[in-house]
């Protein structure tokens, strides 16, 4: 869908990226910032996201909701909350670009601790919905519109 454009704007926070530990893959070092799921040499603290599309009344708009989960341990709880508030921050009524989709606007709808069974293990899920121009659809619809009037 759009991982990679939610992705950018997650590793391009110093601040966020900050509270996350580094993952090394293919020899190249990023945050711990994974899609759908972490791999399972991926230390703590770091976080996943996950995009699922919802239905739509409409062909241009799409319809998306976002699962951003952050896992760490207890002796840094202090830096996941500031790390949960800081992605609040970062996403809410943010407006993304990706060549499938235009205007991606995403907006918070909740998010709260998540209780493991492991006391000591820290968990948040934060929710946010998205609405997406659907650039094909508009490309399309304009293109004849614009052949249509113009003849």
């Amino acid at each position: 869908m759009f991982e990679s454009s939610l992705l950018t704007k997650l590793t391009a926070d110093t601040e966020l990226i900050s509270y996350l530990s580094t993952f090394t893959i293919s020899g190249s070092t990023t945050p711990a910032i994974f899609a759908n799921h972490a791999p399972e040499k991926a230390e703590l603290p770091y976080l996943v996201f996950k995009i699922s599309q919802s239905s739509s009344n409409s062909l241009a708009v799409k319809e998306f909701n976002i699962f951003i989960d952050y896992y760490d341990k207890d002796d840094s709880e202090s830096n996941s909350r500031k790390a949960v508030h800081r992605i609040e921050f970062l996403l809410d009524r943010a407006v993304l670009e990706h060549e499938r989709y235009s205007y991606i606007r995403l907006f918070f709808f909740d998010g709260d601790s998540v209780e493991e069974d492991d006391p000591r293990a820290i968990h948040y899920n934060l929710q946010f919905s998205a609405r997406a121009g659907r650039k094909k659809w508009i490309d399309e619809h304009f293109e004849t519109t614009t052949t249509t009037s113009g003849s």
